[in-house]
């Protein structure tokens, strides 16, 4: 896990300024190493978190071997020794880092070695020869890479620091601020971000750049499998060892490193999976890393506890934290300033004391079980989208017998219902709900929102849903909170549960079987049930990474009351209800998160200054 920044132009000495700046404002990201190569028409900065390959080996920007390629690369390659013996068993290494299996592969596959690839990553090639760059991203964008394109010339970085100039004027982009604002939604725009002239380049793509080019036209290697359901398979014996394998091979992959691994460690399913295949396979201690809101009703202690004794205790180290500790006046605009953007609840600076926990007790790689909810159909539009598909394929009994089970209540039925037969409608009535809750906001904020830039999907196919989730409301914003926080403290994130050949062993199984007496995730559980306690096995309540938002902002009441003061982007009246409702202590828990939003907004237009049009 790196930082890596690329300026491609025809401003050598500009190059270089920039790449120099990068190095500094990234070093939080690799600060066990760093270098820079710097010619005519390219600069390539790099800093470097040793994990693989510890030593000078591993140095980055690195040459091939035939001394026309140079690299940086940010993430990890976890079948890169296989793809060693496979295609490069004749080839002399110097060191068994991925960056140098990585750019070897490139000199004989080029673009074709991605499809080879397991693992995560953001990556940047330069061909001596062609003049031109190499980029792309992992399938589901687990690391970052943004873009900007400025006179003459394109500069990338994995954070949007380095892009930014000194002394800028820095301008928002209307559609993320009032999805944001409004839902609650961020990171579902595609290639937008909340800034304006800063942009992502797409996860599972690559493409190739001079500084001529005006634009990047960027080709996909990887989409999420649609598989016709002529062509899907029942959830029988053999297909549930094969999810059980993949789902084993993919966790166990991920343990490679040359230093000590952690864990997360919530006590709901996925993460429980994690630590049980890990507590089986895995020969080295366990670092655990926790963080509960003691003595309230979502304190979800026990079931860690079920974990760690299932297994027995000597087999992990335990580091928890309350969090109750945390504090929107004290931690909100450092987080702000760790992410670069607003963000959906104070669950993203829990999951920060957790990575900052990882760093004190000098743990470098740290496993989690998030994606598992958005690859298993976890969430409930997700669960309404196969509940519409039992119903039409007259799996009557099935229906209703999860229907009744998950308790979602008559709104969540009728929309079951006009999805299954009035898709469009459903469609209709959903985009005029999400414009609907624009009400609150500015009229002169909604002039420039290009509604076009959200993409939403009907709910007519599981597939639709799926892809929604992994594309759209879920998986963006998660692995950008995630790689954020853990780079802060130079901790490396890994995800096994967004292992691609688990998606395609997933994508092939009938839609059928992904709910089972109300029970979600079922083929997550029952594939991987010898893992599990049994009351982590059987729970059905959805807590997610809680924490107690109602407590949270009125432990600051009088600060976030002042702060609520400074919100212009919100019509007055609606500002000054929820203000009463706070003073009043009188929030739910959807008033809440609106207030967090409107905190977070506030927070990130000052400490940036954006310009307020």
């Amino acid at each position: 896990m790196c930082g890596i920044a690329c300026y491609i132009g025809n401003d050598k000495d500009a190059g270089l300024r920039f790449g120099n700046s990068a190095r500094t404002l990234l070093r939080h990201r690799g600060p066990d190493d760093d270098g820079i190569f710097n010619d005519d028409n390219v600069t390539l900065a790099h800093t470097r978190l040793s994990i693989l390959e510890l030593s000078s080996l591993g140095h980055q920007p690195m040459d091939s071997s035939c001394g026309r390629y140079t690299i940086i690369f940010n993430g990890e390659i976890y079948n890169h020794l296989d793809l060693r013996k496979k295609y490069l068993l004749d080839h002399h290494f110097r060191g068994h880092s991925d960056t140098e299996t990585i750019v070897e592969l490139f000199r004989i596959l080029k673009e074709k070695m991605l499809s080879e690839m397991v693992g995560m990553w953001a990556l940047i090639i330069w061909d001596k020869e062609a003049k031109r760059i190499f980029i792309s991203r992992d399938r589901f964008g687990q690391k970052p890479l943004y873009v900007r394109r400025n006179s003459g010339s394109w500069t990338f970085a994995s954070e949007v620091a380095p892009l930014i100039h000194e002394k800028e004027v820095l301008y928002y982009y209307s559609t993320a601020v009032v999805e944001y604002l409004a839902l609650g939604n961020y990171g579902h725009l595609g290639p937008c971000t909340f800034f304006k002239d800063v942009r992502q380049f797409p996860q599972g793509s690559y493409a190739w750049l001079t500084s001529d080019h005006a634009s990047i036209d960027s080709t996909r290697y990887w989409e999420l499998p649609d598989i016709s359901d002529k062509d899907k398979v029942p959830f029988d014996k053999k297909v549930k060892k094969e999810l059980h394998d993949s789902i084993v091979e993919a966790v166990l992959s991920q343990t490679l490193s040359d230093v000590p691994i952690g864990i997360t460690l919530s006590g709901g399913v996925d993460s429980s999976i994690i630590a049980g295949i890990l507590a089986t396979y895995y020969d080295k201690d366990i670092n655990i890393f926790t963080a509960q809101s003691a003595n309230s009703k979502y304190d979800e202690t026990k079931y860690v506890n079920a974990v760690i004794n299932k297994y027995g205790a000597d087999n992990f180290i335990v580091h928890s934290k309350n969090v109750n500790d945390l504090s929107i006046k004290n931690d909100l605009k450092k987080y702000i300033r760790i992410q670069e953007e607003p963000f959906g609840d104070p669950s993203i600076i829990a999951h920060g004391f957790l990575m900052n926990m990882a760093a004190d007790a000098g743990i470098k790689v740290i496993l989690n079980g998030q994606g598992a909810d958005e690859v298993f159909f976890g969430y409930n539009n997700m669960a309404q989208a196969i509940l519409s598909q039992q119903f039409k394929s007259l799996q009557l009994h099935k229906f209703y017998v999860n229907l009744s089970k998950m308790s979602l209540g008559t709104s969540n039925f009728e929309r079951i219902m006009l999805g299954s037969f009035f898709p469009s409608a459903e469609y209709y009535l959903r985009t005029r709900s999400r414009i609907n809750r624009r009400d609150m906001i500015r009229p002169e904020l909604l002039q420039d929102v290009d509604n076009n830039a959200v993409s939403l999907y009907k709910y007519n196919s599981v597939y639709n849903v799926w892809c929604e989730s992994i594309y759209g409301v879920h998986i963006p914003h998660l692995v950008h909170y995630d790689d954020r926080n853990g780079m802060a403290y130079s901790v490396e994130g890994r995800m096994p549960f967004l292992d691609h050949r688990v998606a395609e062993c997933v994508a092939k199984i009938m839609p059928d079987d992904f709910l089972k007496n109300g029970m979600r995730k079922y083929l997550l559980r029952e594939s991987c049930k010898q893992y599990l306690p049994d009351v982590v096995f059987k729970r059905t309540d959805k807590i997610g990474f809680y924490t107690p938002i109602i407590d949270i902002l009125a432990k600051d009441v009088n600060w976030v009351i002042k702060e609520m003061e400074n919100i212009t982007l919100l019509k007055p009246r609606r500002v000054k209800i929820l203000s009463e409702k706070l003073r009043n202590n009188t929030l739910n828990v959807n008033d809440a998160l609106k207030i967090w939003r409107y905190i977070s907004m506030v927070t990130w237009v000052n400490d940036y200054k954006i310009k307020m049009n």
